[in-house]
C-alpha cells in the first residue's frame, strides 16, 4: 500500500498534468489553453524552510529532504535540476487538448533510476523517448535542452514546445505556482455544453432553494436563467483567468491573486476599462487599531445605472400599489405616497451620481463593540425630510419615542447627526457587558454625504472617521480594499467566548499575535490591471504564525488520540 500511494504521489508531482492529452497532437493550429507553472524545487525548500522558521521548527527543510532520500532508497533526486521552473501546457485545436509537463532535469537517465527504485520502470523506444510503466496508462518521456517533456503519446512530445519558458511569460518569477487559463480559446463545443448545464441548473434551483412553485417559481426560474444568461455574456467576453500563489519572504506575508481580463472591444473590457484608483472624500475609515476595516470607491457604468434606476422603478410600482390595496384614508395614502416618492427620488439620484464611495470600520474591544459605515448620498436633506415625517408618524402611537430619538442632535464638521437611544433587556448580560444598557445608534446626514454608528463609543467613532475623511479628502484609493487584523478580534473571542477553552486557545493566539505587532492583518484588494482587473487575497506575517500555531495544536490533539504520528507543523 505505501508503494501504491508513494509511486501515485511521485508521478503527480514530476509528470502531472501530462494525462490530459486525451488523442495524438494535430500537426499545427494549437492554441494555448491551461498554463501551469511552478517555480521550482528550491523556491519549494526555501518556502518550507521560512515557514518553519516563523512557526518555531527550523528543521522542517532538513526533515522533507531527510524523508525524500528515504522514500527515494538514498538516491535523494537525482538528475532533477532543482534551480529550475516546472510547467504544464494545455493546448487545443477545437477537438483535441494535447499536453506536456516540463520538468527540469540535468540527467534524465539518473532520474529515471530514482523512479525505477519506486517501482516505475522505463523502457527506451527509440529517438530519446522512454515509456514509463506506471499503475495507470503509460506515460511517455523525452529530454530536450534540459527538460524531460512527458505527455501520453510519444507523439504529442514530437509536436511540443522545447523550452516552456516562453509560454509561462513570467509566472514562474511572480508566483510560486500559478494557473492561467486562456478563456477565449475554449473550443465552442465545450462552451455550448457548458452553457447548456448551467441553463438547466438555472431552471432547478428555485425549487430547490426555495420550494416555490406556480407564479412564484416562475419568477424565481426567470431570475436564475437572467443572472445565468448574464453570467455566459461576459464569459463569453473574458480573454484570460489567472489563479497564482506567492511567499513574499522580504516582507513576510503570502497572497493569492485572481486576475481576469477581457477581450479588446468587448462590453466586459469596456466595464473592466472603467475600474480604477479613484480620489475619494471617505478614506477616513482607516483607523488604528480597528478590527475590521474596509473602503472603496467605484464609477458605475451607464448600463449598472439603468439596471438599478429600473429596479428602482419597478419597486416603486410594487410600493404604491401595496399602499393603495391598503385600508387607510385619502389623506393617509396620499402622505404614504409621498414618503415613498421622496426616499426613492433621493435613492435614483444618488444612482445618477455614477459614484459609489463608501467605507467600513469596525472597533473591538474585549468589553465594548463599535461600527461605522457610511458612503455617497443625493439630496440629503429630502432623505432628512423623509425620517423626520417618519418620527412624527411614529411619535403619535409612541410617544416614549421622544425620550429615546434626537433629531439634530448636534451638527459636526458640516454633517447633522441624528442619536437613537435603545434600551437593552437587562436579561441579556452579555449584550449589556459589550454595548451599555443602551444601544447607542447616530445617524450623520450632510447634502453629499450618509453615516450610520452604533455601539458603545458611537459618536467618538463617528467624529473620527469624519474628521479623518475631511482631512484627507481627494485621497487615492484601489476600488476596493478590506483589511482584518487577528489580534483584537482574538483579544474579543478570549474575553466573551462563552466556552472556557474557546477563551483559553483565543488568549494563547492573542499572546502569540502580539509578538507580531502592526503584521497581523489579512487584506483583500481590487484594483485595475492592463485590459482587467485583479483581487489579492494577503496574509502577513501574524497570521501565518497564527495559523502555524492552530495546525500544532491540531496535530498534537489526532497525535494524542491516536491520529497519524509526526513532528510539529511549521
Amino acid at each position: 500500500m505505501k508503494k501504491t500511494l508513494l509511486s501515485t504521489l511521485v508521478v503527480a508531482m514530476l509528470l502531472g498534468g501530462s494525462g490530459a492529452c486525451l488523442a495524438q497532437a494535430p500537426a499545427g493550429g494549437l492554441k494555448p489553453l491551461v498554463t501551469v507553472s511552478f517555480s521550482g524545487y528550491n523556491e519549494l525548500l526555501s518556502d518550507v524552510e521560512f515557514l518553519g522558521n516563523l512557526g518555531g521548527n527550523p528543521e522542517v527543510g532538513k526533515a522533507l529532504e531527510g524523508f525524500l532520500v528515504l522514500a527515494t532508497q538514498g538516491k535523494g533526486l537525482a538528475g532533477l535540476d532543482k534551480s529550475k521552473p516546472w510547467a504544464v501546457l494545455v493546448q487545443t485545436d477545437g477537438m483535441q487538448f494535447p499536453a506536456v509537463g516540463y520538468v527540469p532535469v540535468t540527467d534524465l537517465s539518473q532520474l529515471l533510476d530514482v523512479l525505477t527504485g519506486m517501482g516505475i520502470t522505463s523502457e527506451d523506444t527509440g529517438d530519446g523517448t522512454f515509456q514509463l510503466e506506471t499503475e495507470g496508462p503509460p506515460l511517455f518521456v523525452k529530454e530536450q535542452g534540459g527538460w524531460a517533456m512527458v505527455s501520453n503519446t510519444a507523439e504529442t512530445l514530437a509536436g511540443a514546445p522545447a523550452d516552456p519558458l516562453q509560454s509561462l511569460g513570467g509566472l514562474e518569477k511572480k508566483y510560486d505556482l500559478a494557473v492561467r487559463a486562456s478563456v477565449k480559446n475554449i473550443p465552442p463545443m465545450m462552451r455550448q455544453r457548458g452553457a447548456s448545464i448551467l441553463k438547466d441548473l438555472a431552471k432547478l434551483l428555485p425549487q430547490w432553494l426555495l420550494g416555490v412553485n406556480g407564479a412564484n417559481d416562475a419568477l424565481g426560474t426567470g431570475a436564475s436563467e437572467k443572472a445565468v444568461d448574464q453570467l455566459l455574456s461576459e464569459v463569453d467576453d473574458l480573454d484570460e483567468v489567472l489563479i497564482g500563489w506567492a511567499l513574499d519572504q522580504s516582507t513576510g506575508t503570502t497572497f493569492l491573486d485572481l486576475e481576469v481580463t477581457a477581450v479588446e472591444g468587448t462590453k466586459t473590457a469596456a466595464q473592466f476599462a472603467q475600474i480604477a484608483e479613484m480620489a475619494t472624500n471617505f478614506a477616513g475609515f482607516d483607523l488604528p487599531g480597528a478590527a475590521v476595516t474596509g473602503n472603496w470607491a467605484n464609477t458605475l457604468s451607464d448600463a449598472e445605472v439603468a439596471q438599478m434606476k429600473s429596479r428602482i422603478a419597478a419597486y416603486r410600482a410594487a410600493a404604491l400599489k401595496y399602499v393603495e390595496d391598503e385600508d387607510l384614508s385619502a389623506a393617509e395614502v396620499e402622505q404614504a405616497k409621498q414618503l415613498i416618492g421622496d426616499l426613492l427620488d433621493v435613492a435614483e439620484k444618488t444612482v445618477e451620481t455614477k459614484e459609489g464611495h463608501g467605507g467600513v470600520v469596525m472597533m473591538l474591544d474585549p468589553d465594548a463593540v463599535t461600527f461605522v459605515t457610511g458612503g455617497n448620498l443625493a439630496e440629503g436633506a429630502k432623505l432628512e425630510g423623509v425620517i423626520k415625517q417618519l418620527y412624527q408618524l411614529a411619535s403619535k402611537d409612541s410617544p416614549e419615542l421622544a425620550q429615546l430619538v434626537k433629531l439634530d442632535a448636534e451638527t459636526h464638521a458640516g454633517i447633522r447627526l441624528h442619536t437613537v437611544a435603545i434600551p437593552m433587556p437587562p436579561d441579556q448580560e452579555e449584550a449589556v457587558k459589550l454595548f451599555g444598557p443602551t444601544l447607542n445608534v447616530v445617524l450623520g446626514i450632510s447634502e453629499t454625504s450618509i453615516y450610520l454608528a452604533g455601539g458603545s463609543d458611537a459618536m467618538a467613532t463617528l467624529k473620527q472617521v469624519i474628521d479623518k475623511s475631511q482631512a484627507e479628502a481627494g485621497k487615492q484609493i484601489p476600488p476596493i480594499r478590506i483589511a482584518v487584523a487577528a489580534t483584537p478580534i482574538a483579544k474579543f473571542v478570549a474575553a466573551n467566548a462563552p466556552d472556557e477553552g474557546a477563551k483559553m486557545m483565543a488568549t494563547m493566539l492573542a499572546g502569540q499575535l502580539e509578538q507580531s505587532v502592526g503584521k497581523d492583518q489579512l487584506t483583500i484588494t481590487g484594483k485595475p490591471i492592463p485590459g482587467g482587473a485583479s483581487i489579492r487575497l494577503e496574509l502577513e506575517e501574524g497570521v501565518l504564525k497564527l495559523i502555524a500555531e492552530v495546525g500544532k495544536i491540531v496535530q498534537q490533539q489526532l497525535m494524542g488520540g491516536g491520529g497519524p504520528p509526526g513532528g510539529a507543523p511549521f
